[in-house]
């Protein structure tokens, strides 16, 4: 903010000037003291200028939203999301705008993978303005190991992403078992995060608790990972804040919030988080608006629910003089609800301006230049190559290794002949020079053949029964 902002927002609080949008007659809840009580919210621009009961900053030209029977709390933020892995950033926005979220800090697997560093920046710069405000954690290397991956996550490109203006973390760092073995090359990279505010989001999943101290050790910071009020407390422990999931992938929520019983206080280092969840999903129950509908159902007092969506995440990024309260100085994102117990808002403002309304959007957003982020011929898929059904063919053995697909989130390998219902895999580089056999149990027995780019890595998935219908799916 500069000096001509800050000028104009005391002019507003002191009433010698108008404020540009007045949020008349709510009941404000205040994060920070935890009280509820009767506020009007005068705006200058993005920002708030006043909370108070005080109306002399109302002048001709400003807009009035009237506020009256309804509770005002703070935007909405979720602090870990992937807002690529099946939508753009942009589809994300429209639909969780009306529901009450207006920050997210983003990963920028999906951007990266394919496009490296122009491709983060391309898409970065493109939603600076958009009224969900995207905050960046920078991936410091690939979700599957590849021999290219020297290449597209050199340091210095990652330096380079890190000092764009909404950069606030390195993360997700998936390779716990190399920081808890004190790896130099990962050390050196989770080194990377701004002095000023060395945030590592981790995922830690499967890690003991006595090996989180040393995880914790190398850097990280926060972790989304816990699966149990144990794992929960293991890591909060060791001073790591938690993010707390409810996803279509992990819907553990109710369980993790059990961790509250055994030490209240961790309320203020707990955080929600919706962690890449589909749309289906999303479309079923909600976005942040769900999550805080849990904790509240779960018992969880609602100042402490709100904060976890709030303060809690801002405070975290360090970014709690602009994000997670609605106070002067801050970005006047503000919920209008019905009711403190119905975390779905009746209306939303956001950076300023009313947004959404009966849960219908009202702003319009932008959308990056896709061909322009992605202009490399190994982001084009240029097909120079065609399958063949010998490339799926298995190759002949007494007894193979079969991943069983127990649940969305659990498999089990087998050592065995094969079966019926059996699957043929295969993941297929994207430029046809390689490709890697597997067998598959457990999902879509009856699929002759099925082929997508919708993987971490962005090379091609292939499954079926018939070698030539997974060709044909290519």
């Amino acid at each position: 903010m500069n000096l001509v902002e800050r000028r104009r927002l005391t002019a507003v609080a002191r009433g010698q000037a108008p404020a540009d949008l007045y949020v008349r007659g709510g009941t404000l809840l205040n994060v920070y003291t935890g009280e509820l009580y009767p506020a009007n919210v005068a705006v200058v621009g993005e920002r708030v200028a006043y909370v108070g009961p005080r109306e002399d900053m109302v002048g001709a030209r400003t807009r009035l939203v009237d506020a009256a029977r309804r509770v005002l709390v703070p935007g909405y933020i979720d602090p870990h999301v992937h807002p690529a892995h099946v939508t753009t950033p942009s589809a994300l926005a429209r639909f969780v705008l009306p529901l009450g979220t207006t920050s997210v800090f983003a990963d920028t697997l999906q951007f990266w993978e394919l496009g490296g560093l122009r491709a983060f920046r391309t898409v970065a710069d493109a939603l600076m303005p958009a009224a969900l405000k995207f905050y960046w954690m920078i991936r410091p290397h690939a979700q599957s190991r590849t021999t290219d991956e020297p290449r597209r996550f050199r340091p210095a490109d990652l330096v380079r992403a890190l000092a764009h203006p909404r950069a606030v973390a390195i993360g997700e760092v998936t390779r716990w078992p190399e920081a808890w073995g004190g790896s130099p090359d990962l050390l050196r990279r989770l080194a990377l995060a701004h002095p000023r505010l060395p945030r590592v989001e981790g995922h830690t999943a499967g890690a003991s608790g006595e090996k989180v101290a040393a995880i914790a050790a190398a850097g990280f910071t926060s972790d989304h990972e816990p699966i149990t009020a144990r794992e929960v407390l293991d890591r909060a422990r060791q001073g790591i804040a938690v993010m707390l999931r409810e996803s279509s992938l992990r819907p553990d929520l109710a369980g993790l919030l059990d961790a509250l019983k055994e030490a209240p206080a961790l309320a203020s280092r707990l955080m929600l988080t919706a962690d890449g969840s589909m749309p289906a999903f999303m479309r079923a129950h909600g976005f942040v608006d769900h999550l805080l509908r849990v904790a509240l159902a779960r018992g969880v007092a609602p100042v402490d629910a709100y904060r976890m969506a709030t303060l809690n995440p801002a405070t975290y990024y360090g970014l709690d003089g602009d994000l997670g309260g609605i106070a002067p100085g801050r970005y006047a994102d503000i919920c209008l609800l019905e009711d403190l117990a119905e975390p779905r808002p009746a209306a939303v403002v956001a950076r300023g301006a009313l947004v959404a309304e009966g849960g219908r959007l009202l702003a319009r957003l932008p959308e990056p230049a896709w061909r322009r982020a992605f202009a490399s011929p190994e982001a084009r898929l240029t097909v120079g190559w065609r399958a063949r059904a010998a490339d799926f063919e298995l190759p002949p053995r007494d007894r193979y290794p079969v991943l069983r697909l127990v649940s969305a989130v659990i498999s089990r390998l087998e050592e065995r002949v094969l079966a019926p219902g059996d699957l043929h895999a295969a993941l297929v580089d994207r430029g046809g020079r390689w490709v890697a056999p597997g067998v598959v149990a457990g999902f879509a027995e009856q699929l002759d053949g099925f082929a997508a780019t919708l993987t971490t890595d962005f090379n091609i998935l292939v499954l079926g029964r018939h070698p030539e219908a997974m060709a044909r799916a290519v």
